[in-house]
């Protein structure tokens, strides 16, 4: 049986229609704010991930890192901040030449977004919120050829043993939306299929997980939030996602059509694919109307 990645896998629950024309190569030629609110958070945790691997060499030679808040960290903040850049320069450049279209308001947040992933980077490093006692062990590292391609941001050693810890940033949060936001992400495919093939990757249990939350604005703020992980709700767990790999497999191999969600719309607004479903019903030629064809996607990711 062959496993997908979680971010497939996610699609697929989402709406298996929406996986099937990402696979094709459609995406939306009008770029709307959480494309661009994408590109910072990657680059947030590419800078995030290079200081990762700086603090891990140091672990390695048994060095102590320099304390927090100092200027001795001013080279590390060089460092990840111009990963962090050179990510961002690269994705923006890619969605321009696939010919997405920025609006006005697109624009204005491009323009902004080299100091907000500064100021991010900076902090973070600054203030570096993962435990001196604890040790990194993996930093976007593979669980394995047949973990569906799954590269946790990060893989420590707490007090308690083995952990997997991911990072999800927000530009904003209001406070009455905290607890609703981690909810969300609580128990989510992705850390379920973290904590499984981890374990079988690494041969030791994962019996939790920690959500590393950054809100950038209008203040820094950062939260490791830890979740258990029981041996039942991973066994359940891969039993429906077996089923739902298999069903992607039969989809990707043309022996099952993927069927429509009944959900059109989510907290981001409508569906981005509700114009070619309803309105050109998978005509390649009204389709281009509002999408761009791109290359077809054959790997999972």
């Amino acid at each position: 049986m062959k496993v997908y990645s979680p971010s497939q896998t996610s699609t697929w629950f989402r709406c298996p229609m929406m996986r099937a024309l990402r696979k094709e190569g459609w995406i939306p030629r009008y770029g709307q704010r959480k494309d661009w609110a994408a590109v910072l958070g990657q680059a947030f945790g590419a800078g995030v991930g290079a200081y990762n691997s700086l603090r891990q060499e140091h672990e390695a030679q048994g060095t102590p890192m320099p304390e927090r808040a100092s200027e001795v960290r001013a080279s590390f903040i060089e460092v990840a901040v111009g990963v962090a850049l050179g990510v961002k320069q690269q994705r923006v450049r890619e969605m321009v030449d696939m010919g997405l279209v920025v609006d006005e308001d697109g624009d204005a947040y491009i323009k902004v977004l080299d100091q907000r992933i500064k100021r991010a980077v900076t902090c973070y490093v600054l203030t570096d919120p993962i435990p001196d006692t604890w040790k990194i062990v993996g930093i976007e590292a593979s669980l394995g050829e047949g973990a569906g391609n799954a590269r946790p941001d990060l893989v420590v050693r707490d007090e308690m043993g083995l952990a997997v810890v991911d990072y999800k940033s927000k530009l904003t949060l209001k406070a009455e939306y905290r607890h609703k936001t981690i909810q969300e992400y609580a128990n989510g495919h992705q850390f379920l299929h973290y904590a499984y093939f981890g374990r079988e990757y690494y041969k030791e249990p994962i019996e939790r997980y920690y959500i590393g939350l950054a809100v950038l604005e209008p203040r820094w703020a950062f939260e490791l939030i830890p979740f258990p992980v029981h041996d039942e709700t991973l066994k359940v767990w891969y039993q429906g996602a077996s089923t739902a790999w298999a069903m992607m497999e039969r989809e990707d191999t043309g022996e099952q059509v993927p069927w429509l969600s009944d959900r059109h719309s989510d907290q981001f607004g409508q569906c981005p694919y509700y114009a070619a479903c309803f309105i050109h019903h998978y005509d390649e030629n009204l389709m281009r109307q509002n999408y761009i064809l791109t290359e077809r996607v054959t790997e999972a990711a």
